[in-house]
């Protein structure tokens, strides 16, 4: 068992991967992080045949690259328009944060594989430079993104797009 059941310094019952530690408030949300340690398992994508070592990530994949949609929306969300200064203020955080996710990746050379890009926060290794990016963002705090359908505020970008897909059915 990669699950460990703990407490807070509330009280509250939270589960722990033994792998890695990070820790979780659902269980059935750790059961999805420990698939990310677990090797010799692949889930195929049904339209493309490229593969994914979780389910998560097929899922996220379908979403976003073949925009999967199981039912038609019958209401159609409305985008709210951003304030010039919120426009303002929004490129500037995304400035900030770009800053802060280079800070956080190393290039390296290597001999067979070729330029990869290492997390300098986890050590993750990652031959595509703007995967790497957006597993960076998942370790910064201070950051938030909020949706312009319902204002939903969500820690990463991709989070935020994820979102827009499933909640509003990729509106734009």
């Amino acid at each position: 068992e990669k699950a460990e059941k703990i407490k807070d310094e509330s009280g509250a019952t939270m589960w722990k991967c033994k792998d890695c530690g990070k820790v979780f408030k659902r269980k059935h949300k750790l059961d999805l992080h420990i698939e990310t340690h677990l090797e010799g398992f692949s889930h195929p994508c049904q339209t493309c045949s490229r593969e994914f070592k979780t389910r998560k990530s097929l899922s996220c994949h379908n979403l976003l690259v073949h925009r999967e949609k199981k039912e038609k929306k019958e209401t159609v969300d409305v985008k709210k328009e951003p304030s010039p200064e919120f426009a303002e203020a929004e490129q500037e955080q995304n400035e900030k944060l770009r800053v802060e996710i280079f800070k956080r990746m190393e290039k390296i050379k290597d001999s067979e594989d070729g330029t990869m890009w290492r997390c300098t926060e986890c050590g993750k290794l990652l031959k595509k430079k703007d995967k790497l990016e957006l597993h960076v963002e998942t370790h910064i705090e201070g950051f938030s993104h909020s949706c312009s359908y319902c204002d939903k505020i969500h820690k990463t970008r991709t989070a935020l797009k994820m979102h827009i897909i499933t909640i509003h059915k990729g509106a734009n």
